[in-house]
């Protein structure tokens, strides 16, 4: 069983699309940043700093268990080729 707060952290981060979601789309409260950091640290959602500093969050395995949620596996598939991809090309 999860505390609200970290349900609510989760769940916040499904809707917004759960997989490399730029930080400043996601509403977190600041009362809510404690969760945050408990959510990372519980490998519940992963935090990733591009080049440009932009930050984006995605939801692990473990997270959508958490809150109940099917693992997209065809989305995260398709988005992980196409970066993949881009990679190459940038070398």
């Amino acid at each position: 069983m999860l505390a609200s707060d970290l349900r609510n952290v989760l769940e916040e981060l499904y809707e917004a699309g759960a997989y490399r979601v730029p930080a400043d789309e996601i509403y977190w409260p600041r009362e809510l940043h404690p969760a945050v950091f408990r959510a990372l640290n519980m490998q519940y959602l992963t935090r990733t700093e591009l080049d440009d500093g932009r930050v984006e969050f995605s939801l692990t395995q473990a997270g959508y268990e958490a809150i109940d949620a099917d693992v997209p596996w065809s989305y995260i598939l398709r988005r992980r080729m196409q970066d993949f991809f881009r990679f190459g090309k940038s070398r």
